[in-house]
Parts: structure tokens; C-alpha cells; sequence
């Protein structure tokens, strides 16, 4: 049966995926002159893969009771479907940026800024800074501004195997962004760390998850689940301060938090640079749930 899902389901499901990545690119081109109608569309199919995809739907719901245990069932279902609308909405809006269909400037929108001495101050001491944020609403918005606004701006990237090879890191490239891809042949480390002794901001997401060892468990949003601590150890080497970025999706506000310090020895559930970062990011998602990516595939399989 592994060979079986080796040979045939995953080449199709692959295949699948990579057709379903085209049509949407070709759906976000023909709606590139229409953003309210982009908007209208994304959300349909946001209704429709909550309509349509029962075990997937149930399994957000069961993580949603975890994490907001004190809401109505009624209020986690709208939850979880704003969510996939607001998803499916950011992805067409994506991609015509990233295709070249639409400046910079309209997908980022009027953001407002709060906080942004604290990247300054951090800067200031020359050695980078370890960006964290979250997929909390049109996550892409925040290392695009930082590079529209002129910061130096690194983002570790893994892609996906629908895309084409190459597809995100070269429109990284032509919009500002120093893109440092994970890959099998060659280790991302020593560009993280090369990227912060240059004095750059280098983007990471904290809740990325991890699929194999390497990771430190911790408590998150009423799971327990491995969490990425290479960039935290990476940040140690480099002496570079960290400072948590974030997006609040319904006021189009970025919020950048104080620096804090990179963890000291080894890197433990306890450390209080790891708690005060997963606690503050579960407070940034409690408080803005609907715009985060509860079918997330590495966080549903915990």
C-alpha cells in the first residue's frame, strides 16, 4: 500500500494540484482589472471548499475548539469560513502580484504602521534582525512592505511542488526581496546567517510547523506540536536581536513588537524568548482568528 500511494496517488495528487495552481493563475489574470470582482470570486471559493470538503471541514473545527474553547460552535463555523474566504481571496491577489498583473502599492493598500522604531533601534546594532510573523491574513503584505519601505528585506521560502520551479523566488526577486530557499541540495543556514551579518531583515513564519525532527515541542493554540528552532538558533549565532512583526488584517495595520533577545544555550520549551513569542503570537491569532490559516496542512495533521 506505501508503494502503491508512492507510484500512483502522489504523482496524481501532485498533477492535481498543479493543474488546479494554473487555473488559478489563469482565473487571477482574468480578474487582474476587477478587484472587487477578484474579491467577490476568492470568496465564493472560499465558501465552496468549506461547503465541499466535509473531513477537512470537520477537522478545522475540532482544531478551532481547541484553540477558542470558550466560542459558540455557531461563531468557530463562521470563523473557519471567513477564514478560507479571506485565504482564497489573498491567493488570487497573490498571484497577480506576483505575476506582474498589479503593482506592489494595490495589493498592499493604505497600511498604517505602529511600532517601527523597534526595527530601527533594532537594526541599529548591525548585526540583522530575525523577522517573525504569522500567516495571519495577507501574510505576503509584510515582507513586501518591508522592502517597499526600504528595508533590506530576506524571506526563507520552501516551494511548493505545484509551482513551478523557480516561479516565487524569481518574482521575489523583481520585487525587492532576497529570497532564501529551502532546499535538499543545499543548506539554508549558512544564508540565513550570511543574510544577517549583511545586516538584513530576514523573514521567517512562526508557524510554520515542522515535519521532521528538529523541531522543539511546545504548547500552541491547545496543541502540542513541533515548532521550527533552527532560525531561533540561527539568530543566537548571528547575536541578532528578534522582533515580531505582524499583520492585524482588519484595521490594515502592521505592528512591530520590541526586540527581543535571541535565546542563550540550548534551545528548550522553556526558554523565555520561545514562550514569549508563541504566547504573543496565540494572542495575535485569538484575537483575529478568521484570518488565520486553520486548513494549513502541517498544523491540521498534529
Amino acid at each position: 500500500m506505501a508503494a502503491f500511494r508512492k507510484r500512483v496517488l502522489l504523482p496524481l495528487r501532485r498533477a492535481w494540484r498543479r493543474g488546479l495552481f494554473q487555473a488559478l493563475r489563469r482565473l487571477a489574470r482574468a480578474l487582474a482589472g476587477r478587484p472587487h470582482g477578484a474579491r467577490r470570486v476568492g470568496r465564493l471559493i472560499g465558501s465552496l471548499d468549506y461547503a465541499l470538503r466535509p473531513a477537512l471541514r470537520r477537522r478545522d473545527l475540532g482544531n478551532l475548539r481547541l484553540a477558542l474553547p470558550g466560542r459558540p460552535d455557531a461563531e468557530r463555523a463562521a470563523i473557519a469560513r471567513e477564514s478560507l474566504r479571506e485565504f482564497s481571496v489573498g491567493a488570487l491577489e497573490f498571484l497577480q502580484v506576483v505575476d506582474g498583473l498589479i503593482p506592489p502599492q494595490r495589493f498592499l493598500g493604505e497600511l498604517t504602521v505602529r511600532g517601527r522604531e523597534h526595527l530601527d533601534q533594532a537594526l541599529s546594532g548591525g548585526r540583522g534582525v530575525l523577522g517573525v510573523g504569522l500567516h495571519l491574513g495577507h501574510f505576503a503584505k509584510m515582507p513586501l512592505w518591508l522592502a517597499q519601505a526600504g528595508y533590506p528585506v530576506s524571506i526563507v521560502i520552501r516551494e511548493a511542488h505545484q509551482v513551478p520551479p523557480g516561479y516565487y523566488v524569481a518574482a521575489l526577486e523583481r520585487l525587492g526581496l532576497e529570497p532564501i530557499r529551502i532546499e535538499r541540495e543545499q543548506a539554508a543556514a549558512p544564508r540565513v546567517l550570511d543574510a544577517l551579518r549583511r545586516g538584513r531583515v530576514v523573514m521567517i513564519y512562526l508557524d510554520q510547523g515542522v515535519k521532521t525532527d528538529g523541531g522543539v515541542d511546545i504548547e500552541f493554540l491547545g496543541k502540542r506540536v513541533p515548532m521550527p528552532a533552527g532560525p531561533l538558533v540561527l539568530a543566537r549565532r548571528a547575536r541578532a536581536p528578534i522582533v515580531p512583526l505582524f499583520l492585524h488584517p482588519e484595521l490594515h495595520e502592521v505592528v512591530i513588537h520590541p526586540p527581543l533577545a535571541a535565546p542563550a544555550g540550548a534551545l528548550r520549551e522553556d526558554d523565555p524568548t520561545l514562550q514569549a513569542l508563541y504566547r504573543l503570537a496565540e494572542a495575535e491569532i485569538r484575537a483575529h482568528p478568521a484570518h488565520w490559516q486553520w486548513r494549513y496542512r502541517r498544523w491540521g495533521r498534529q
